[in-house]
């Protein structure tokens, strides 16, 4: 595994981690299950948008309309592979939306400010 995703993954999963101890604390220990799963959607949210990238990477000779192709593909199966997840934990799981919601912002916001500290390199 590349050391940029595993490093992104690591950060995940202890911010995920420490948000899960508090609603653990605070609330239940479902409540904490919950916030997991979100951070788990995002993990995987950003497992998708490394190995389309790295698809995108090794096809070099694309033209322009085929790289916008591959982009929206990649896009569209990732939109649609969260909505399942999250349609798994709040439909099929009855996960508590708030700490499923606030999980998976925590890992978002994660692969934002590795984005960012990246662009500024």
């Amino acid at each position: 595994m590349d050391t940029g995703i595993g490093r992104l993954l690591l950060y995940q999963l202890a911010l995920v981690a420490a948000i899960s101890v508090v609603f653990l604390i605070v609330a239940s220990p479902l409540a904490a299950g919950a916030c997991g799963f979100g951070g788990g959607i995002a993990a995987v949210n950003a497992l998708l948008l490394t190995r389309c990238a790295h698809r995108d990477a090794r096809a070099p000779q694309r033209t322009p309309p085929q790289s916008l192709a591959a982009v929206f593909l990649c896009v569209a199966q990732r939109f649609l592979v969260v909505t399942l997840l999250f349609a798994i934990g709040l439909g099929v799981l009855k996960l508590k939306p708030l700490a499923l919601l606030i999980g998976f912002v925590a890992g978002q916001l994660v692969m934002v400010i590795i984005g960012t500290q990246r662009l500024k390199k």
